[in-house]
C-alpha cells in the first residue's frame, strides 16, 4: 500500500517520533540531507509520512557510523545497487573496527594477567615455565659508565615510545647482559623493550625460562640479582641467553613504590 503524502507532520512531531532534537531537524535541512516536503506561508515546516521512512534510514546508516556527507550522496543518487554499495562499504568497515577492537581486548587481557600473576607470585621464589614467543620493540641504551643512569634510561624509553603502537603495550622492560648482570647485578641495562601484541620482526624467543619476582623500589634490585644468580647456580640450571628485566608492576600502574614489583627472567635449557 502506498504511504498517503496527504498527511504532513511538524517539526516538533518528527523530531519526537526519532528521539531527535528540531535542531538536528534544522541542520539536515541545511546541509541540504533532509528538507521538509512544504512549507506555509507562515514558514512552518511540513514532513510527509513517505518522508518518515527517509528519515528512519538516514538515522540508521548514521548510527552505523557512516558520516553525514556519504549519506547525503546515497540519499542524493539513491539506488538499489548504490544502497547495497554503501552498506558493503560499512560492513568492511564494522569487521575492521571489530578486529581492532579484539586486538585491544587481546592487550586488556594480556595486561591485567601479566600484573595478576606479579601480585600474587611469591616473590623471591624462582619458578620455571615454558613461554612462547612474544613480539617486541627494542631500542639500544647509550650507558657511559658502569651504571645506567636514570636519565640514559629514560632517554631510551622515550625512543621506545615514539617507535612503538602504544595502544598494543602489554609490558616495558630492560635488557641486561648476562656477564655484566653477574659481575655488575644488574647496575647496566643494555636496551629496553616492550613486549607488544601482534606480530613483529623482533622477539623475545620462545622456550625454558626460570624467574624470580622481586617486590620494591629498583634500588634494592642489585642484591636481588645476586639472589637470583645464587638460586640458578644452586639448581644447576644452565642459563642460554641475557636477563630480561621486566617491570610487572611499576609507576603505571600504582605510585607506591613498594607495591612495584620487578619481574628477572632468563631462559635456560631444558
Amino acid at each position: 500500500m502506498k504511504i498517503s503524502d496527504s498527511l504532513y507532520y511538524t517539526p516538533h512531531q518528527v523530531a519526537s517520533f526519532f528521539s531527535i532534537s528540531k535542531d538536528t531537524l534544522l541542520y539536515y535541512d541545511r546541509i541540504g540531507l533532509f528538507s521538509p516536503a512544504k512549507r506555509k506561508e507562515n514558514g512552518y515546516r511540513c514532513y510527509t509520512a513517505a518522508q518518515l521512512n527517509e528519515l528512519d534510514t538516514i538515522l540508521t546508516l548514521k548510527d552505523l557510523g557512516i558520516p553525514l556527507a556519504a549519506i547525503k550522496e546515497a540519499v542524493d543518487h539513491l539506488s538499489t545497487p548504490s544502497f547495497i554499495t554503501l552498506l558493503e562499504n560499512e560492513e568492511r568497515s564494522i569487521r575492521r573496527r571489530i578486529e581492532e577492537c579484539n586486538a585491544l581486548l587481546d592487550t586488556v587481557s594480556a595486561i591485567k594477567t601479566s600484573i595478576n600473576e606479579a601480585r600474587t607470585a611469591e616473590k623471591g621464589k624462582l619458578y620455571r615455565s615454558f613461554y612462547p614467543s612474544r613480539p617486541v620493540v627494542r631500542v639500544p641504551i647509550i650507558t657511559s659508565g658502569d651504571e645506567t643512569s636514570d636519565d640514559e634510561w629514560q632517554k631510551a624509553y622515550s625512543e621506545l615510545m615514539a617507535v612503538s603502537d602504544c595502544k598494543s603495550i602489554i609490558s616495558i622492560g630492560s635488557i641486561v647482559r648476562l656477564d655484566e648482570a653477574r659481575r655488575f647485578s644488574g647496575s647496566i641495562c643494555r636496551e629496553v623493550y616492550a613486549v607488544c601484541a601482534g606480530a613483529l620482526k623482533d622477539s623475545i624467543p620462545e622456550g625454558e625460562y626460570a624467574y624470580m619476582y622481586f617486590s620494591g623500589s629498583l634500588d634494592g634490585l642489585s642484591s636481588f640479582y645476586r639472589r637470583f644468580f645464587s638460586a640458578l647456580d644452586g639448581d644447576g640450571l644452565e642459563i642460554l641467553g641475557d636477563i630480561y628485566e621486566e617491570l610487572s608492576i611499576s609507576t603505571i600502574t600504582t605510585k607506591d613504590e613498594d607495591e612495584h614489583v620487578t619481574k628477572l627472567m632468563v631462559r635456560i635449557s631444558v
